[in-house]
């Protein structure tokens, strides 16, 4: 199994792909929560994983390293993930570039992105996006 076979699971609302010896995990959720999702609840499964995302923007790309992942593909990859990547131990494919991974309503940068934007260690940024995250929650919450 390659990475390109895996994009076979990116059907309906699945936007994320993970494959690591007979495990396979798929994700509809948007943006990093996979990611957050998985890295809490089976960072071993990620360990050396072969990885299908639909889109990757740097604060994506940070927590694939923090979960140790192989392999990536992607169809969609911002400029700064791609920058990023290129520093990193990850074997990575891509269809085309974007300067920058858009927020919700697509009129400025994604809030994680902006996060993560002069973070240059991935654990790092890994723990400014969960404060982000938590930030955002309790925004909601008043």
């Amino acid at each position: 199994m390659n990475t390109k076979s895996l994009t076979k699971y990116l059907n309906g609302d699945v936007v994320c792909v993970v494959a690591n010896k007979q495990t396979i995990l798929t994700s509809n959720l948007k943006g990093i929560r996979p990611w957050l999702k998985w890295l809490r609840e089976c960072p071993e499964t990620l360990e050396e994983a072969m990885v299908v995302d639909k889109v990757v923007g740097k604060a994506a790309a940070m927590l694939m390293v923090v979960a140790k992942i192989k392999k990536l593909y992607t169809p969609i990859i911002s400029d700064q993930a791609l920058e990023y990547l290129k520093t990193q131990a990850i074997e990575f494919e891509y269809d085309q570039t974007v300067p920058y991974i858009t927020n919700m309503s697509n009129d400025g940068l994604c809030p994680m992105e902006e996060t993560v934007l002069n973070a240059i260690d991935a654990e790092e940024g890994y723990q400014l996006l969960l404060h982000k995250v938590q930030q955002l929650m309790q925004a909601k919450k008043q």
